[in-house]
C-alpha cells in the first residue's frame, strides 16, 4: 500500500516517469475514475499486482529453473539443445523469427511443463447443470483438478512417466497425450487457459537459449531436490547448479 501511494502522490504532482506496471495500471484507473467515477479500488490494485506477481513472474521463473535443473541432469539433452540453439542464432543475439524455429528446445520445455506443471491444481465451479462422464454435477459445485497428478499418471504417460522424455514430444503435444489434449494442462485448459501462455513460452525459450548460448551447466553437490507443492511448484531449497563459460 505504501508503494501505491507514494506512486499516486508522484503521478499527481506530474513527476512520474516510470511506465511500469503499476504505474500504467494507476494512471488508467485514474482517467476511469475522473471520466466515469468508477475505478478499481486500491485492494483491487494490490491484487492485480500480486495476480501478475505469481502468474507472470514467478511461474515463468520456475519453469526456467526446472529446465536447469533437468538439463543439468541429462547431459545429451542439454547438449543436443545448444547444438539447434547455435545452428540457429549461432553466438547472436536471440530474435523472435529464431525462437520458433526450436523444435528441440519446444520438446524440453513441454516435458518440463509436465514434470513440473507452473501451477499443481486448478479449481473450476459448474454455473449449470452439467454432464461430465457418468455423473451430472448440479450447479455451485467447486471441482479440483490435480494437475500434477494428470501429468504423472502412467495410464496416460506410460511406466517412465516420473521421468524426464522430451522425446515424448517430438510429434507434438496431441502425439503425446495420443489425443487426450486435456492430459496435459500446464497453462489450464477451455475457456479460461491462462492469458500469458504464448508469452511465457517465449519468454523461457529466450532465457534458455541465451543461457545455452553462453554456459554449459550441471548440478552442484549441494543442490537438494525439493519441489515444494504450494499455489505453484518453486524448489524449496533453491537450485544449485555450476556454471562454466562456453
Amino acid at each position: 500500500m505504501s508503494i501505491i501511494n507514494k506512486r499516486k502522490k508522484t503521478i499527481e504532482m506530474g513527476e512520474d516517469r516510470n511506465d511500469d506496471l503499476l504505474g500504467i495500471l494507476l494512471k488508467s484507473n485514474a482517467k476511469e475514475i475522473k471520466e466515469d467515477g468508477v475505478g478499481m479500488s486500491m485492494e483491487d490494485v494490490i491484487k492485480e499486482c500480486k495476480l501478475f506477481y505469481a502468474a507472470g513472474s514467478e511461474t515463468t521463473s520456475n519453469l526456467i529453473v526446472w529446465t536447469m535443473v533437468c538439463l543439468s541432469l541429462d547431459q545429451e539433452w542439454q547438449a543436443k539443445a545448444r547444438e539447434e540453439i547455435m545452428q540457429v542464432f549461432g553466438t547472436r543475439e536471440i530474435h523472435f523469427e529464431g525462437i520458433k524455429h526450436l523444435k528441440i528446445v519446444t520438446m524440453i520445455l513441454n516435458e518440463v511443463l509436465r514434470l513440473y506443471p507452473p501451477a499443481i491444481m486448478v479449481i473450476r465451479a459448474t454455473h449449470k447443470e452439467t454432464q461430465l462422464g457418468d455423473m451430472m454435477i448440479p450447479p455451485g459445485v467447486h471441482i479440483s483438478i490435480p494437475i500434477i497428478h494428470v501429468h504423472h499418471d502412467p495410464e496416460i504417460w506410460g511406466e517412465d512417466a516420473t521421468q524426464f522424455k522430451p522425446e515424448r514430444f517430438t510429434e507434438g503435444v496431441a502425439s503425446a497425450t495420443k489425443g487426450k489434449g486435456g492430459c496435459f494442462l500446464p497453462f489450464g485448459g477451455g475457456p479460461r487457459v491462462c492469458i500469458g501462455q504464448n508469452f511465457a513460452i517465449i519468454e523461457a525459450k529466450a532465457a534458455i537459449a541465451k543461457i545455452l548460448q553462453r554456459f554449459s551447466f550441471e548440478i552442484s553437490p549441494s543442490y537438494k531436490h525439493s519441489p515444494f507443492p504450494s499455489f505453484t511448484l518453486p524448489p524449496q531449497f533453491g537450485v544449485h547448479v555450476v556454471l562454466r563459460n562456453i
